[in-house]
């Protein structure tokens, strides 16, 4: 295979190497399918046998498609913007694939494939897109070595055929290869690779990700697999929000006084909704509420957001967001601390504790919470009234004025009187009932209590995670009510909002994920897409606040026992690990990660060197005792500088007398000799090096494939007067390297005074 065959088999390799790694961060294998089809076909139309490229005018009329394409989708669409790049530099590839290609169509190609790459590193967080990665950039690293040496070749096959005079008999050039050079080049690539990956090691470890991501967000806006199965608002008509897939979302670590939290569920909210539009038959957060929202920057010592007690214990969570591509951050009602080193400011609310970053962060973040703990109790107790935060970063430009703390969160208009008689109906059955006139009561959890239970008894009520269903005239909530009396999460939710709104409490759905999976090799919770999930929020009336309520089965939700330790489960959870490991200490790799990382390496490095049970502390403990040992601590420092300068210098002329040896035995062409060969004849010869680096100096450089006598002659011939001396000196140089000859005093007198007479000729020329 020669190197132009070489080339076009590896460069297809890159293509499609790039095109199935985009593909694999968008999620998109029909795209793969078609892109991937249309490539490998590529390589049987434009390059096989009978390959015959389409012509170029059928190419540009489908890039000016192609482009086209691109723009009205920006001017329509309004989709995502890395996306859609990724999708026309494939188009553009696959075209120049079907093409017949010089070396500009194939660095284009290239090109397309490298900004296709930078593109996918924004999609996708994945441990294995990071090995397609690091897989792509080395093959990328030596398609850029092959391309180089085609593109000589090429250059040299075109001025052959410029210089001949039948450019039919021209054929390409052969490449010429001496001893060692696969290796030579073998290495060279590895050396490479190796200090490029130095390099973006140590660029990695001193430069923290940056919590800005202005363009990256700008960039990823739209992008609907990012919503993560969690959505700001519900929509009871629409496909339930737990029907995403596996992918994980986020990883939850729990702790209470520092031992760990397993096999519990965790409700992590991320949106709280206050409003209901019967007309789109939506939950939504309400302007009112938005306008209490206040910016605050991040405090290196975090955010307190909440007073509670300092005698109660606490409870704290790290959380790992794997690729958010929005606002929202998961909590734990009620949240009181928080900490990131990814984000630079929050914006938090009093009324309704919504918790969301200063400004949309794209890829990975840490952050940790923390929240009151009663006693081991299954629900937190909960301390409110909030206090004021912190808010340095003043408030968020949005109207509050209009909001009424009294209506909050308050009041149920769709057949009221109808869900109100069933909600008494089942509070009479419980022995209990309420005066819709008071705001609060002391009953009021034991009611909310009954009315969750109610709907999770599956003689009254059935969960489904279905897809969307048409509900006619008919209110969705009210349907599942009295009608159907199936559904999803969000209309369990919906239909205990109703239920306590209409018996004059306040209630707001509430959407997040619920936490259930637990990992036992990481110790933490596994929280996917298809944990997204929705529950309702009561407020139980001062002193006591805000309560979580959860009235969607248990058993069709969550699964807290232990499974079975299946070999799947066992390498499912590495696996997990693994990722976990990747988008905690490279995704999301922030400062306070680098600071841990360093000083992990420190005191490493310290216990090595300070440690005497082993080798390296050993000796730096024999070094660092030397002075004391030998009383140098008692000579003038003055003393041990000039000694230190000496010694450096004695050790830069041995170094330099090393390589100049080492040079001249190349000059020489003395490999093939013993030691002490090669010491006495660079003694001997080193006059000849010393002529061939004067006359390189003055533009007469000798070729490696010229012996030294034909080099000799060809100076001669065109200057006679001027290179009499190197004859002269070429002539010693045989009769001692070859004739066995060692020069005396005089001899080596001679030698210097041609030295000089040929320094003098080259200064002063007689013949041009």
């Amino acid at each position: 295979m020669n190197l132009e065959q070489t080339f076009s088999r590896i460069a297809f390799y890159q293509v499609l190497l790039g095109i199935l790694t985009f593909c694999y961060a968008e999620a998109n294998p029909g795209m793969l399918l078609i892109a991937g089809s249309l490539v490998v076909l590529s390589r049987y139309v434009s390059e096989g046998p009978w390959g015959r490229p389409l012509p170029w005018w059928i190419i540009n009329m489908l890039a000016v498609v192609a482009t086209t394409w691109m723009f009205s989708r920006f001017l329509l669409d309004n989709p995502n913007m890395i996306v859609t790049m990724g999708h026309f530099t494939m188009a553009l590839q696959v075209l120049l694939m079907f093409t017949r290609k010089s070396n500009r169509e194939y660095g284009q190609v290239l090109l397309l494939s490298l900004l296709q790459m930078i593109g996918a590193s924004v999609l996708s967080v994945s441990i294995i897109y990071g090995l397609m990665l690091g897989v792509y950039c080395i093959l990328a690293m030596l398609t850029v070595l092959i391309f180089h040496l085609k593109s000589s070749s090429d250059r040299v096959y075109e001025a052959n055929r410029t210089a001949a005079a039948d450019k039919n008999r021209v054929t390409r050039p052969k490449q010429v290869t001496g001893k060692g050079f696969y290796w030579q080049f073998r290495s060279a690539t590895a050396i490479m690779m190796i200090g490029c990956a130095i390099i973006a090691v140590m660029v990695f470890i001193l430069v923290p990700r940056s919590p800005d991501a202005s363009l990256a967000a700008d960039a990823t806006d739209g992008l609907g697999p990012r919503q993560v199965g969690f959505s700001q608002q519900v929509r009871l008509d629409g496909p339930p929000i737990a029907q995403g897939s596996k992918e994980p979302v986020m990883n939850l670590r729990v702790e209470l006084n520092g031992q760990p939290q397993m096999y519990r569920s965790w409700l992590l909210r991320g949106a709280a909704l206050d409003t209901y539009d019967p007309e789109s038959h939506t939950w939504k957060r309400s302007q009112q509420v938005s306008g209490t929202d206040r910016r605050i920057r991040m405090q290196s010592s975090g955010l307190s957001l909440a007073q509670v007690p300092n005698d109660r214990l606490m409870l704290d969570a790290r959380i790992t967001l794997r690729q958010i591509g929005h606002r929202n951050l998961f909590t734990i009602l009620p949240v009181t601390h928080f900490h990131s080193d990814s984000i630079r400011s929050v914006i938090f609310s009093n009324e309704d504790q919504q918790l969301s970053a200063g400004s949309t962060v794209m890829g990975a973040v840490i952050y940790d919470i923390s929240w009151p703990f009663a006693g081991g109790q299954d629900e937190v107790e909960r301390y409110q009234e909030l206090g004021e935060p912190n808010e340095t970063g003043g408030p968020v430009d949005r109207d509050n004025s209009d909001f009424r703390p009294e209506v909050y969160a308050r009041g149920w208009t769709i057949q009221a009187g109808r869900i109100a008689s069933l909600a008494n109906e089942v509070l009479e059955k419980a022995g209990l009932q309420r005066d819709p006139m008071q705001p609060y009561t002391s009953e009021d959890d034991r009611i909310v209590q009954a009315l969750a239970t109610y709907l999770r008894d599956p003689e009254h009520y059935r969960y489904e995670l279905g897809g969307n269903r048409h509900f006619g005239s008919e209110e969705p909530t009210i349907d599942f009510l009295f009608e159907h009396r199936t559904g999803h999460c969000e209309l369990f939710a919906s239909a205990l909002a109703a239920m306590t709104r209409s018996i004059g409490m306040q209630s707001r759905v509430v959407t997040g994920f619920r936490a259930s999976e637990y990992n036992q090799i990481g110790g933490y919770y596994v929280v996917r897409q298809s944990d997204a999930h929705a529950w309702v929020e009561v407020n139980l009336g001062p002193g006591q606040g805000w309560h979580s309520y959860d009235a969607t089965p248990a058993g069709t939700t969550v699964h807290l026992k232990q499974p079975d330790r299946t070999w799947k489960i066992v390498l499912r959870e590495a696996y997990e690990y693994m990722e976990f490991g990747w988008i905690r200490s490279v995704v999301a790799y922030d400062v306070s990660t680098r600071h841990a990382l360093l000083s992990g390496i420190m005191q490493k490095l310290r216990s090595l060197f300070y440690s005497e049970d082993n080798f390296v502390g050993q000796s730096y403990q024999f070094v660092k005792n030397l002075p004391t040992a030998w009383e140098l601590d008692k000579v003038n420092t003055g003393k041990v500088l000039g000694s230190a300068a000496v010694a450096l210098i004695i050790t830069v002329l041995l170094i330099r007398s090393i390589i100049t040896r080492r040079r001249r035995v190349a000059v020489l062409k003395l490999t093939g000799l013993s030691t002490d060969q090669k010491l006495n004849l660079v003694r001997q010869l080193s006059f000849y090096v010393d002529m061939i680096d004067l006359l390189t100096d003055h533009g007469y450089p000798r070729s490696n494939t010229q012996n030294p006598r034909d080099f000799a002659l060809g100076l001669i011939n065109r200057h006679p007067q001027d290179m009499q001396p190197v004859l002269t000196l070429t002539d010693i140089f045989y009769r001692v390297r070859f004739g066995g000859v060692t020069l005396d005093t005089e001899q080596r007198k001679q030698v210097r005074e041609h030295l000089r007479q040929l320094q003098h000729n080259l200064s002063n020329p007689q013949t041009v």
